[in-house]
């Protein structure tokens, strides 16, 4: 339903404002997410590490097959080889919107800052996704790279 609700609003209102329609749900997709693991692991959930089992855990529930390829202070790093979208998201990289939006929604309420980038992604046709949440802001400026901002006690 998702994938022709997508091809839909490009064909009517084009891809970039399909994105910014699709970053606008997935923006309160992401915080009623967040609601809901908030409430059952409370503070627990502002290390790295819970954030990424979230994450994973998140997509495995909507069908996807993410992994954790590695946790750090500074970011986590994901792989996927399902999209939760099903095997027609190709070509539809407005989608991938709405996964960076929602892991960036739920790192950056909880860090106070998120930026996440899609190196490699399914839709893209790189037959696997390859996603980096950066949970410090970047030395460099990247075009690639959508930032997140929450409130934080940590000055992010």
């Amino acid at each position: 339903m998702l994938l022709e609700l997508e091809k839909l609003m490009e064909d009517v209102i084009g891809t970039e404002e399909s994105k910014g329609f699709v970053g606008i749900v997935a923006d309160h997709v992401g915080a009623m997410f967040h609601e809901k693991y908030k409430s059952q692991l409370g503070s627990d959930m502002a290390s790295p590490e819970v954030i990424a089992h979230v994450l994973v855990d998140l997509k495995r529930r909507i069908g996807g097959q993410f992994s954790i390829s590695s946790i750090s202070p500074e970011s986590i790093i994901l792989k996927n080889y399902k999209c939760p979208f099903g095997t027609n998201v190709v070509g539809k990289t407005p989608l991938c919107n709405m996964t960076a939006n929602v892991f960036g929604k739920i790192a950056a309420t909880e860090s106070g800052y998120a930026a996440v980038e899609l190196n490699k992604t399914i839709a893209n046709g790189d037959g696997h996704c390859h996603v980096v949440v950066h949970l410090r802001p970047l030395k460099e400026r990247r075009d690639i790279t959508h930032e997140y901002f929450g409130v934080s006690s940590n000055g992010y």
